[in-house]
């Protein structure tokens, strides 16, 4: 397997299977967290599997349009715009709501480069990191297709800056399998973005970084309830993680976990950037092979990276098998739900 095909893969398979691990514990505090946690960390959300949720999809249909458009930033975003627009008539469960919103405005009619919302979630930062890895090497196409994918759904700057602080990341740990080190970490964040509020949050990042202490990324913040959906917030934490954890896909996402919040967005961004790194073989065997998931399945994801790495179009159709397994997601969401109203409080 080539290292190019190997990153792909790592990207993908990794962003799945944070998304899927955490997903039970999305929207819990670090206190709650803590109660219901049990270590090793294990899937939970469907009778001992996995599902993938947004952050999953989002990247595959990313794929997917890459594949199809692999150097037209205008084709590219028309691809994935009717995805999305397909996508939620499948009824997700979850949605953001920038994402609804966005997506709303595209099918009534508004171009994917004006349908975005003004909102810094982190919604285009969740679905980057496959960008940068698939451009690694043009600076320029990575830096359009990026922004091209994050003003479908977000019009703030600070949803743009995360999303290409992400795929910039994304890039650099795919052409070099060894870590970062932190000034170049810095460099590459300073640069993806600009402002007072941009800047503290690479300060957070580095710190954390340094420090060695995921707690530096968020204790600024007081975040009693978690890392928010905030891009600003999901960032540092995401790529502290990683960074601290380097190779160790297993301790990255279970420090993802333990601070609660956005966990699975968090994790499925942390997942990318250390499936990178580590590639396949560093992810926990029971991880992938307990995913629950049709149309987005292990296998489906492996055979998309083969196929970005191939410069083949197969199997890049959207799916409406996506339409019953969404049915399926959304149970089991609320069957989560009402588990929460039960004690350990």
């Amino acid at each position: 397997m080539s290292h190019r095909r190997a990153a792909l893969e790592g990207c993908l398979l990794g962003c799945a299977v944070g998304d899927s691990i955490c997903l039970p514990y999305e929207g819990l505090a670090p206190r709650r967290v803590a109660k219901v946690l049990r270590l090793p960390l294990k899937h939970r959300f469907l009778f001992g599997h996995g599902m993938v949720s947004d952050d999953t999809d989002h990247s595959v249909f990313v794929a997917q349009s890459l594949a199809r458009n692999p150097v037209d930033p205008d084709g590219f975003v028309r691809c994935l715009a009717w995805r999305l627009r397909l996508w939620l008539l499948c009824l997700p469960a979850g949605i953001g709501m920038a994402t609804l919103k966005s997506i709303l405005r595209l099918w009534c009619g508004v171009s994917s480069s004006r349908s975005g919302v003004f909102s810094a979630g982190n919604g285009a930062a969740m679905r980057s990191a496959i960008i940068g890895v698939f451009h690694s090497e043009d600076d320029d196409l990575r830096y359009r297709f990026t922004q091209a994918s994050s003003a479908i759904t977000h019009s703030d700057p600070k949803a743009g800056f995360g999303a290409r602080a992400v795929a910039d990341l994304a890039a650099a740990a795919a052409r070099n399998s060894n870590q970062i080190p932190i000034s170049r970490l810095e460099e590459i964040l300073i640069g993806a973005g600009e402002g007072d509020e941009w800047r503290e949050t690479v300060q957070r990042t580095v710190n954390a970084c340094r420090s060695r202490k995921i707690e530096e990324a968020v204790t600024p913040l007081g975040l009693k309830r978690g890392v928010s959906g905030y891009v600003l917030h999901t960032l540092p934490v995401a790529v502290a993680a990683w960074h601290i954890h380097f190779g160790d896909f297993r301790t990255t996402i279970e420090t993802v976990v333990k601070l609660g919040g956005d966990t699975d967005t968090v994790a499925a961004i942390a997942g990318a950037l250390a499936g990178i790194s580590c590639a396949i073989e560093g992810i926990p065997d029971d991880w992938i092979d307990d995913i629950m998931d049709y149309p987005h399945s292990a296998a489906y994801i492996s055979k998309l990276a083969e196929t970005l790495d191939s410069g083949q179009t197969v199997d890049t159709g959207f799916s409406w098998l996506l339409f019953p397994r969404g049915i399926l997601f959304t149970l089991t969401v609320l069957w989560h739900a009402l588990l929460r109203i039960l004690p350990p409080y």
